[in-house]
């Protein structure tokens, strides 16, 4: 059962991450005055996704073992 949910939750985590990467990514831009992020929440997807990630470290630490 910690096995399943701290591997969702890493996955989950690297989505975020990712998809915050690509969407703070300034794609087309011309020059860097013009390298606003295409979704101004983008840094927050990048935390809310390392958070995750380091949240199933612990939650895999503190969930109870199956046969303990």
């Amino acid at each position: 059962m910690r096995r399943t949910i701290t591997v969702t939750l890493v996955v989950a985590g690297l989505a975020l991450m990712v998809i915050g990467m690509l969407a703070a990514a300034p794609w087309g831009a011309e020059s860097v005055a013009d390298g606003d992020p295409t979704f101004t929440g983008a840094p927050i997807l990048f935390v809310l996704g390392i958070g995750s990630v380091i949240g199933a470290a612990l939650l895999y630490e503190l969930l109870p073992d199956r046969f303990e």
